[in-house]
């Protein structure tokens, strides 16, 4: 019997959800979130409050994500990691970036409930013009640095709706959400041919009991089942 193919997961719930919900079709190999990719191939973070704050959270997982993006490791555990695809996606680019001398890291919701504090420090926002430069020069290094034969890039969008019509969250904060992604994937696919994962509209639909609670990032069903026959479709096209 052929083994199941090892994902690397370089992105969000949204990648790793669909391996959840649809079992038996993939193997998870690794899963790192929370970390921006315009913070690759940068120095380590050695910011003493935000060290303190990831250190203090409850959840190994989140500890474990978020020590990964203040180690800035992301690139050696990929190389380190046995993997077949190395499906990436965007929606932990919605977290504004803090400045650390010559680094980022990714001001995440984890760290702000931990209570870190941005003031005084410098931020750049994720629909500003400087956030979609770094990310373009992060993700340059970050082809530079893996196999690119390996990547698929995950083209997701937050979801306006449920499925009775009724708005998720703030359709401002949604929409403005979905114009980062989308630049994010323009500015992609204008440099690079990568093979990826497109949506249509019917499919893009929140999950109002969804396992992780209402987000516009969570996902009726059918969504994931999308995700999984796209991903089967290109790996079987190799």
């Amino acid at each position: 019997m052929e083994s199941l193919k090892r994902v690397f997961i370089l992105g969000s719930c949204v990648s790793r959800d669909a391996l959840e919900q649809v079992p038996g079709a993939f193997e998870v190999a690794a899963y790192l979130a929370r970390t921006s990719m315009a913070s690759i191939g940068m120095a380590r973070v050695d910011d003493a409050s935000a060290r303190e704050v990831v250190a203090n959270l409850p959840s190994a997982f989140q500890r474990r994500m978020l020590f990964n993006d203040l180690d800035k490791t992301t690139l050696a555990t990929i190389a380190a990691t046995p993997h077949d695809v190395l499906l990436v996606d965007c929606i932990d680019e919605r977290f504004p970036l803090v400045r650390a001398d010559d680094s980022f890291y990714s001001y995440s919701g984890e760290m702000q409930k931990g209570g870190l504090s941005i003031e005084g420090r410098e931020t750049i926002a994720p629909d500003s013009d400087a956030f979609v430069e770094a990310w373009l020069a992060g993700f340059e290094k970050f082809l530079g640095a893996i196999d690119t034969s390996r990547v698929v890039l995950n083209r997701a969008l937050w979801a306006e709706h449920f499925p009775d019509g009724t708005p998720v969250s703030s359709m401002g904060w949604i929409r403005r959400s979905n114009a980062t992604l989308c630049r994010l994937y323009d500015v992609v696919a204008e440099r690079w041919t990568l093979p990826s994962i497109d949506y249509p509209d019917a499919l893009i639909v929140g999950d109002p009991a969804h396992r992780w609670g209402v987000a516009p990032y969570h996902y009726t069903q059918p969504f994931y089942e999308h995700t999984i026959a796209s991903l089967r479709a290109l790996v079987d096209a190799r």
